[in-house]
């Protein structure tokens, strides 16, 4: 699958004007973010790799009820599969893209949750994904308990006071803590969170060609966030296509013209025509 055929086939899988309307199939959808990026992907083989860990962890389950499945899962992916957290190069793009996580076993939170959340989904076990400010983790399948799941910690359990604690180390008290940032998201909002992770590590390794595709993905899943258009004209000027450049943020402007950055984006258009001009 090429690039533009990896494009098209995740802009139809997310087509909807009403972003409720129904869940995404996160493997796939993933999984062709990841096409994007590699014209090689065999999208079919790595949903087959999660069917596989799927059938070790029931094969290995002590039981049916969902302790049993969960602790099988776990033990399929973190303990036998090897998953971990990439800690030592945590901002590289590979670890956005479900496909290399899959291969190397190791990713950032957010998609180690999705692979956790896909296997778990296989098995029965509907999981829900929680976005903590930076930090995904997954809720425990049972309704009645308050126990999560960190993937990037080899699937630790977590009680909400140890979520709570995580939230504090990473901000260090620039952040009060409120309970609904253990609301689940849905599927949609994760995949919009994946593609955001993954434009900002491209656009940190300068690759700015890379980080216009997961713009063009993240607006074909949400065609009325501005700030995409605001983000895909910064990297319009960055590469000195200043035509472009004007035309986006001048369209966000009028689409936000009371946004925070709304001066700077206008001292920024300025500063373009006359470079554009020059």
């Amino acid at each position: 699958m090429d690039a533009r055929a990896a494009v098209s086939s995740f802009t139809e899988l997310v087509a909807t004007r009403d972003a409720e309307a129904r869940e995404l199939p996160l493997d796939r959808s993933c999984l062709l973010i990841s096409a994007v990026y590699d014209p090689e992907l065999d999208v079919d083989a790595y949903l087959a790799r999660l069917d596989e860990f799927a059938a070790r962890a029931r094969a290995t389950a002590s039981g049916t009820d969902s302790y049993a499945m969960i602790g099988a899962v776990l033990n399929a992916l973190f303990t036998e599969g090897g998953f971990h957290g990439n800690d030592r190069a945590y901002d590289e793009p590979a670890n956005s893209l479900l496909s290399s996580v899959i291969e190397r076993r190791t990713g950032i939170p957010i998609t180690l949750s999705i692979v956790l959340m896909e296997v778990s989904r296989r098995v029965g076990l509907p999981l829900q994904g929680v976005g903590l400010p930076g930090h995904f983790i997954v809720k425990f399948p049972d309704p009645t308990s308050a126990l999560f799941i960190d993937p990037f910690r080899n699937g630790a359990i977590l009680d909400v006071p140890a979520c709570v604690g995580i939230v504090e180390r990473i901000y260090r008290g620039r952040l009060t803590w409120r309970d609904d940032y253990l609301a689940p998201l849905t599927s949609r909002g994760i995949v919009k969170r994946v593609l955001l992770n993954l434009k900002n590590s491209l656009s940190g390794a300068k690759d700015y060609a890379g980080a216009l595709s997961a713009i063009a993905l993240r607006m074909a899943l949400d065609p009325d966030d501005a700030t995409e258009l605001r983000d895909r004209g910064i990297l319009f000027a960055r590469l000195r296509r200043y035509d472009r450049a004007i035309d986006d943020l001048e369209a966000y402007l009028q689409r936000s013209p009371n946004a925070g950055d709304s001066d700077h984006i206008r001292t920024t258009v300025q500063y373009l025509r006359q470079e554009r001009n020059s």
